[in-house]
């Protein structure tokens, strides 16, 4: 047996801080085998559900209808949905079956002696959970009310009567989270909705009876998630919850489920959203994740007035970072979490946003609601005909900042500057610079890869050496521990934008270095005008760091050649990044890949640099006039006061002497 690593108990206790004593329980209880007596299989009393409708059973417009028909024949004829591929798992394949490996995960071994994170382990069990997450059901569900005479509701009775078989209660790996469970009674709610009528009496009962134990699964499962799991888990169990209680009200405990549900949903909400828009999970993915709890919360009814707050304030904060124009950067742990059933693009997140606009009171293009299923299926039909001919959003002023990051969109190029970060789900990449031209990427966010797989894949992907950021003697902003924690924190500060008429500049500096025998602070100044983007660095105290170090990753579509960017017809000169080197798909140390979605990644080409120059400037493209120095480019010279309070970075035009300031403060 391997002895246990001391050092690292000791770290994740105090991660949990006072929660340590009751996950220290929990974990007694699974080890004791007192989990065999908690979770005792099927709930005694049976009672009928009653679905909650959370949408439309007919969407909103043909095209969507077309989707959702075209989407249920390749569930049935080409596999689930996961991670960018069709599955095997589920329709030709057991509900246990790995996607990966094509092997089982053990069916009928009670869930917490299945082994999901040793080294041991079958393979990342994440695959399978996507599938079992049955938002495809969903799909086929909505094909049968679409389609009666359609193959729609024979083959999705066959998924839901194979799953109830081979998945029974508190048995296998698809009873191990509850946030899975939480999430896989949204979808029954819905296919219950949509075509529980039509379905095998038998199927419904026995789906009935598992959405019972789920409750009861929920409840016991308390003290593991108020303990660990103070981040979208604790919404996702509590929003479960809830639901239950509506679903099954003549249960003996639907009372308690809804009280301790919105319990826990309130206590989770005050502490996750900011009133800027932001949330305490530092990542694309899982504010689109918990943005459609929010939604699905509203849509129960009877919600708190700060559930629509909240969903407002979160869909205009990925409305100023410009999903609704095209790509945005795939910024902290990204996995596809959805909450809602949609047939369109897995890596959009512009209809959730859309959706939480809608259901906020905001009058939205029409088009958009053949465009986005999130809008089809879930808007009321009193927001459709509210629908406005107008674009949206208006059009930005140059620059637009929200939740500790700024885009700015100047001539051919789109950048966005990401300065500040959250404690949960988030990668080393505080002051990040991510570069589009004419709508081709070129330094681009290198995604996430896995959370269960190699570890050397997983922190090579999160760690500062993977994004475009400056490092003091090679440190990591964070230092990584396990696949999720770190060891470090660091907070960053955006000073507002400078928009001059020829160039718009940004400025931000972070502590994340502030540590050990030489601490240092990291400020960049990033200027954007019509032929050029430029960074300068600074760093305080100057000669804090022996060297620097900079990584800048690039779209996999991207190669350099002779200092030069080349994507499609682009080409894109490099200045200020002298003696540089190219890794393109190295696997020892890991470095030069791109994930564009969970579990897959390939190879991308990184520049890497060092130099011993505390302040530096460099970028693509061609700036007019004399070559960029140190601190001057294009005219104008850039330096940065540093306080105790803050700092802030002069701007001087050299020609007029004039002098404007933008100040980032604590």
């Amino acid at each position: 047996m391997a002895r246990p690593d001391l050092r690292a108990i000791a770290v994740d206790m105090r991660a949990l801080g006072p929660s340590a004593p009751l996950r220290a329980a929990y974990e007694a209880s699974k080890r004791s085998g007192f989990h065999a007596v908690l979770f005792r299989g099927e709930t005694h009393r049976h009672h009928p559900a009653t679905p909650v409708p959370l949408g439309s059973t007919a969407p909103l417009g043909d095209e969507a209808r077309q989707r959702c028909l075209d989407d249920a024949g390749r569930v049935l004829h080409e596999g689930l949905r996961v991670f960018g591929a069709r599955v095997a798992t589920g329709v030709s394949t057991p509900w246990s079956t790995d996607p990966l490996t094509g092997r089982q995960w053990p069916a009928d071994t009670p869930w917490w002696r299945v082994d999901i994170r040793s080294g041991e382990r079958l393979s990342d069990v994440k695959h399978t959970w996507e599938a079992a997450r049955h938002r495809d059901l969903v799909v086929l569900a909505r094909a049968a009310r679409l389609d009666p005479a359609g193959p729609w509701r024979d083959g999705l009775g066959d998924l839901l009567r194979a799953w109830c078989e081979q998945s029974p209660p508190e048995r296998g790996v698809n009873w191990y989270s509850s946030l899975e469970l939480a999430l896989r009674a949204v979808a029954w709610n819905q296919i219950l909705a949509l075509a529980g009528e039509r379905l095998p009496r038998d199927v419904v009962a026995t789906m009935e009876r598992h959405l019972l134990a789920s409750a009861r699964h929920l409840l016991v499962e308390l003290p593991y998630t108020v303990s660990s799991m103070r981040n979208n888990h604790m919404l996702g169990d509590a929003l479960g919850l809830i639901l239950l209680s509506r679903m099954f009200p003549t249960a003996a405990r639907a009372r308690w489920w809804a009280r301790t549900g919105e319990r826990m949903f309130a206590t989770q909400q005050r502490r996750h959203f900011g009133p800027d828009g932001r949330m305490i999970e530092d990542s694309l993915s899982y504010h689109r994740f918990v943005l459609e709890m929010l939604v699905v919360r509203l849509l129960l009814g009877g919600a708190p007035a700060g559930v629509r707050r909240d969903l407002r304030a979160a869909s205009l904060h990925l409305a100023r970072l410009g999903v609704f124009d095209g790509d945005v950067p795939q910024y902290g742990d990204w996995d596809e979490g959805r909450v809602l059933a949609s047939s369109g693009d897995p890596l959009d997140v512009a209809g959730s946003a859309a959706l939480g606009l809608a259901l906020s009171g905001e009058r939205l293009p029409a088009r958009w609601y053949a465009d986005f299923d999130e809008l089809a299926w879930y808007a009321p039909a009193s927001a459709r005909e509210e629908a406005t001919a107008a674009s949206y959003p208006p059009a930005r002023r140059g620059a637009t900042t929200s939740g500790g990051t700024a885009l700015v969109e100047r001539g051919p190029w789109r950048v966005w500057f990401k300065v500040d970060g959250g404690p949960s789900h988030g990668h080393a990449d505080l002051t990040s610079v991510w570069v589009t031209h004419n709508g081709r990427w070129l330094i681009a966010d290198p995604g996430t890869g896995t959370y269960n797989g190699p570890l050397e894949v997983r922190n090579g992907l999160r760690t500062s050496a993977a994004h475009p950021v400056r490092r003091p003697d090679g440190q990591d902003q964070l230092i990584p521990h396990r696949a999720f924690r770190w060891l470090a924190t660091g907070r960053g500060h955006l000073g507002a934008p400078l928009v001059l008429p020829d160039r718009t500049i940004l400025f931000g500096w972070h502590d994340a270095y502030a540590r050990g025998e030489r601490p240092v602070r990291v400020g960049r100044a990033v200027v954007v005008a019509d032929a050029y983007v430029a960074v300068v660095e600074f760093a305080d105290p100057p000669g804090a760091a022996d060297s620097w170090s900079l990584t800048i990753p690039l779209h996999p579509d991207v190669a350099v050649e002779n200092d030069v960017l080349v994507t499609g017809d682009t080409k894109l000169h490099l200045f200020g990044l002298d003696g540089y080197e190219a890794v393109r798909g190295r696997s020892t140390p890991f470095a030069g890949w791109h994930s564009r979605t969970y579990g897959r990644w390939e190879p991308a080409t990184w520049i890497t640099t060092e130099t011993r120059a505390d302040t530096v400037a460099w970028g693509l493209g061609v700036v007019p006039g004399p070559r960029p120095d140190a601190t001057t480019v294009d005219g104008l010279r850039y330096e940065v006061a540093w306080t105790d309070v803050g700092a802030t970075l002069a701007v001087t035009h050299l020609t007029s002497g004039e002098v404007q300031h933008v100040g980032a403060p604590l």
